[in-house]
């Protein structure tokens, strides 16, 4: 019996690490190798230049300007983004209405959608002659806050953001909800007799009992930011301008099908891993000790 539930499992787990292994560990350890080459990615000359990449790389420029640049987005993005969607979920639990089951749809629709479609609904909302935010400003007075909002280098990033935060407010609102839902109502009730507010009972009762799911939330938000402030930031702007939204993955995207070089965009690849596994560790650690009892 032990025999056919071990032969069982090969059966199912040999598949699902080969393909592993094909398309994750070994894209991985290519691309490391790579970093350690020059490469135009059209010919077998494959040149071993050891360390002159990661050089290159600590004296670029553009390197740490969209390293700044992704820094910007994902701290903001991860404040506003998980206070708007706590604070929606919280609300759709704590007062139920009929209408609570419609607004989910609706807050979750800009998660589904199609991120060249959001980039390209956000830039005519930004247009400066027909858009949105303009006309809106210049309608209430504030003519002097309009500006070419993805054509000014000291608004752009804000710009960004806000489609990046109106983008992920859905999806964390669900994850929020279904955590919410799981804690007893009793622990409400008893607080409500005990006199807690409703901030009392938001810090003291929510938030340790979704602790867990937050947890979660971050390290998958962090990893994910990076995947839709890309494809966002390339169609909205392409790093534009001079190079004001540029971000580690945009610059990498130029180097590797611009430029054809590949052995550097290697590098920038295995510097945004690092990147990733130092602030998922840093989020593992400092949450932890708030993490509930299961």
């Amino acid at each position: 019996m032990v025999g056919k539930k071990k032969s069982f499992l090969i059966t199912y787990l040999v598949p699902t690490l080969l393909l592993y292994g094909v398309f994750c560990l070994y894209p991985c350890v290519k691309s490391l190798f790579l970093s350690l080459c020059s490469w135009s990615g059209f010919s077998d000359n494959i040149k071993f230049v050891g360390l002159a990449n990661f050089k290159r790389l600590i004296e670029d420029p553009i390197v740490w300007k969209a390293l700044g640049n992704n820094v910007f987005i994902l701290i903001f993005c991860t404040i506003f983004t998980f206070s708007i969607a706590l604070a929606f979920a919280v609300m759709v639990t704590r007062k139920k209405s009929k209408y609570h089951q419609g607004l989910r749809i609706i807050y979750f629709i800009p998660y589904v959608m199609s991120i060249a479609v959001v980039s390209v609904l956000w830039m005519f909302i930004y247009n400066p002659s027909f858009g949105l935010v303009n006309g809106f400003l210049g309608k209430i007075g504030l003519s002097k806050l309009q500006h070419v909002w993805l054509g000014e280098t000291d608004v752009i990033m804000g710009a960004l953001t806000v489609p990046l935060v109106w983008i992920n407010i859905g999806f964390y609102m669900i994850m929020f909800i279904a955590a919410i839902l799981n804690i007893p109502d009793d622990r409400y009730e008893a607080a409500s007799i005990d006199g807690a507010s409703a901030w009392q009972q938001f810090v003291h009762i929510t938030i340790p009992g979704i602790w867990q799911e937050i947890r979660t939330s971050l390290v998958f938000f962090c990893v994910t930011a990076f995947n839709y402030s890309f494809e966002l930031v390339y169609v909205m702007t392409k790093g534009g301008p001079n190079r004001a939204s540029e971000l580690l993955t945009t610059y990498l995207y130029e180097n590797a099908f611009t430029y054809s070089d590949y052995g550097y965009a290697s590098t920038i690849g295995v510097l945004l891993f690092g990147i990733l596994f130092l602030i998922i560790f840093a989020i593992m650690r400092l949450t932890k000790a708030g993490c509930r009892d299961e």
